[in-house]
């Protein structure tokens, strides 16, 4: 069994049991197509149809329903661009507990409305400029609010390694043994928890982190064995996977079990949110798209391989969307 100091495999399948009513154990896919192509079989994980259009609402679930006792009246805390910002939201409305969310102001849009739809009170920052670990630690002790991480904490990780251990459940009930597993990375909760899942089921399995260009603080810290950051003043399109380092906790685990990083540009992730829409019939946004944009553009070796590429979220700006389909 793969033990950390912080999270453990029996972690994630409580985390399974207390999260399990409120989820969607979301589909497995096989791409006829690019499995063709590749001579391969290759699958997607379709975490942008689970509730609130990403995965976030697992770690977010585990974090609130394991601390009820500690939430005061005043609620819970969260800092997200967007994705796990809806998470929290989702998870506090269902329990009527309060939360706040810090968010960045150049947020998309569509991120910004669904929290708020979901009752949460915003807070906006400067993302250049400010840090929203400081506002929302000072906002948390004033108002005696539980802070829920959104990815370097035990109870994020091991509700994320949820995705995993579904992943394990459905190629276990295909016959099958994974070959790759690709997973969008940011802070590095969702592919730790996966990691941990797939790992203990599957020892020769290759994980691979999959980031945009000019973030890929993860691919670069895997690969010198130490975290690196990101540069303050760099842009993307994956607003989701824009954390600016690793989670101490994250690559604590990740830099045993993942076997490298790789990143796509811009255009691939385009490209891979089209083909998501025009062969297989679903939306996923630019972040959720880069295990795809990995896949379409060969980042890895795919001949002869089953690989399972998970497709973390549908959140999309409308115009990015609308730009991806007229490239």
């Amino acid at each position: 069994m793969v033990k950390f100091n912080t999270v453990k495999y029996s972690d994630i399948l409580h985390a399974k049991k207390v999260i399990s009513s409120n989820v969607i154990e979301t589909p497995l896919i096989y791409d006829f197509m690019l499995s063709k192509k590749y001579k391969a079989n290759i699958y997607f994980k379709l975490e942008n149809i689970q509730r609130t259009g990403s995965f976030k609402i697992r770690g977010a679930l585990n974090n609130i329903l394991n601390s009820k006792s500690k939430i005061s009246k005043n609620g819970v805390l969260a800092w997200s661009s967007g994705n796990h910002a809806q998470g929290v939201a989702e998870a506090a409305s269902i329990f009527s507990i309060k939360s706040t969310i810090i968010m960045p102001k150049d947020a998309p849009q569509v991120k910004i409305l669904g929290t708020r739809s979901r009752g949460s009170k915003i807070i906006f920052y400067d993302r250049n400029n400010q840090n929203r670990e400081e506002i929302g630690y000072e906002i948390a002790k004033k108002e005696q609010l539980i802070i829920i991480p959104p990815y370097d904490h035990k109870l994020t990780i091991a509700g994320q390694g949820t995705v995993g251990l579904e992943i394990v459940k459905q190629m276990k009930a295909f016959k099958l043994i994974p070959d790759n597993i690709l997973v969008p990375t940011g802070g590095g909760g969702l592919i730790s928890g996966s990691a941990i899942a797939i790992k203990e089921n599957f020892k020769d399995c290759n994980i691979f982190s999959v980031e945009p260009k000019k973030f890929d603080d993860y691919a670069r810290s895997l690969k010198l064995n130490k975290i690196v950051k990101n540069k303050s003043n760099n842009k993307s399109i994956c607003d989701s996977l824009l954390s600016n380092k690793p989670g101490m906790i994250t690559f604590n685990i990740n830099k045993f079990l993942i076997k490298k990083g790789v990143s796509v540009n811009e255009k691939q992730v385009l490209e891979a949110i089209r083909y998501a829409y025009n062969n297989l019939g679903i939306v996923v946004e630019p972040g959720g798209a880069v295990g795809l944009a990995a896949i379409l553009n060969k980042k890895i070796d795919l001949k002869n391989s089953t690989t399972v590429a998970v497709l973390s979220g549908s959140n999309i700006d409308p115009k990015i969307f609308k730009k991806s389909l007229t490239l």
